[in-house]
């Protein structure tokens, strides 16, 4: 213990930063000179199940970041699971930009909504932005976010109507990398939603409302893994994804959606997953659109519906000459037509994830390792209720017709 006091307040104040936080308040109690060092870490993550919710966890922030002075505060994350009031929340969020923060994560369940500080678009140390849990907030007229290298926001609602508040934001962050966007609605007005960033290389856009047909751009050159589930717009006016490498879909069409554009600007992605149903039929729908995927080397397709039409995979197989994965993400509905997957068909390793053993399934994995020639590897992903169970769905996998050079693993859950 002397040698630790011999130790400067810095060097402390460094060391109590890696231990959690509960531990690191409980030196308080050591000496006077320990009673407030663990509130200098400049890594603060502040957890209503570690100090409590309610008035314990406001009396404990405020007292934090009163004894902290001017000490900066690199990392800021609240994470509250038990209803406190808004007010304390906003103001937290002022404090602690005067402390140069550069990481802050504030998720929380308020009793109200939550103001998002005017001064949060104008902080020039913000690096990491992440705010969940139903924020309010109104952008001013100059924004500027300089050192803004991820935005992550969750059900937050945007009161501007003058203009579209996501093309604001993204001109107002120039060194932009990462980009998240869930919930409902971001904004009232009906115009163009506008992802153009020069910088940007991940974006996730995850809307559950599906109710919003407004345009959407994006002019995002550098953009290499996009995860996007919304509802498909009546058009998409520009789009630029040229370096674009990974690309998740979960795309949902009405009679006034159009995806044509977004679809040919898949032409040099390498691993493309569509995550429902609903969007193979999107994809088959406006199949003239399809591009030859030349980079194509993993394919994924959930098979969500026992309603699942086939028809759209030979026209993915025929446009990825390249292609050497195929993962099917649910169970082998039967196909009620025989479709052919040419002889041509590049792929290596059939992935199935959900196989129970059915007749129908083992009919589809019969037709699949009769159509696909080059199969060198089926990875199958079973469950079974028994023992017995097992053994049957082993033994009849192991007797489908494949060539010499194809082996079959079976892994049950």
């Amino acid at each position: 213990m002397d040698r630790i006091n011999g130790l400067s307040d810095d060097i402390i104040c460094h060391i109590l930063s890696f231990l959690p936080l509960k531990e690191a308040t409980s030196t308080s109690v050591l000496s006077k000179r320990w009673r407030y060092l663990f509130a200098f870490r400049p890594y603060l993550c502040l957890d209503d199940q570690e100090v409590g919710g309610g008035e314990r966890l406001i009396d404990f922030v405020d007292r934090v970041l009163a004894v902290s002075g001017n000490f900066p505060i690199r990392n800021f994350s609240i994470k509250c699971r038990m209803s406190i009031d808004t007010g304390h929340v906003t103001r937290w969020m002022i404090d602690v930009l005067k402390h140069g923060v550069s990481n802050l994560d504030i998720d929380i369940i308020a009793q109200d909504v939550v103001l998002v500080p005017l001064e949060i678009f104008t902080c020039k140390t913000l690096v990491e932005l992440k705010l969940a849990g139903g924020f309010d907030a109104m952008i001013p007229d100059h924004v500027s976010l300089p050192s803004l290298k991820t935005l992550f926001l969750d059900s937050i609602w945007f009161y501007n109507s003058h203009y579209c508040v996501l093309g604001k934001l993204l001109s107002a962050c120039p060194v932009l990398e990462e980009l998240t966007i869930c919930g409902d609605s971001w904004q009232n007005p009906k115009c163009c939603r506008n992802v153009s960033s020069l910088t940007l290389k991940k974006l996730t856009i995850m809307c559950t409302e599906r109710t919003d047909f407004w345009d959407m751009t994006f002019d995002t050159p550098s953009l290499a893994y996009l995860e996007y589930s919304d509802l498909v717009p009546r058009h998409y006016p520009f789009v630029n994804l040229e370096s674009l490498v990974e690309a998740n879909l979960d795309l949902y069409v009405h009679d006034v959606s159009n995806p044509t554009n977004l679809i040919k600007g898949l032409r040099n992605v390498e691993v493309l997953e569509l995550s429902s149903h609903y969007t193979s039929e999107t994809f088959y729908a406006f199949r003239e659109a399809i591009p030859v995927l030349s980079k194509l080397f993993r394919l994924s397709i959930t098979t969500d519906s026992r309603h699942y039409h086939w028809k759209l995979l030979p026209i993915l197989l025929e446009k990825s000459p390249n292609l050497e994965t195929l993962v099917i993400k649910g169970p082998l509905y039967d196909d009620r037509y025989v479709r052919e997957y040419g002889l041509s068909c590049p792929v290596k390793v059939l992935k199935i994830t959900e196989y129970g053993g059915t007749f129908e399934e083992l009919e589809q994995m019969k037709h699949f390792l009769e159509k696909l020639p080059c199969l060198e590897l089926v990875k199958v992903r079973a469950s079974a209720i028994n023992d017995k169970e097992k053994s049957r769905i082993t033994k009849y996998l192991l007797l489908v017709p494949r060539s010499s050079n194809c082996d079959i693993q079976i892994k049950f859950l």
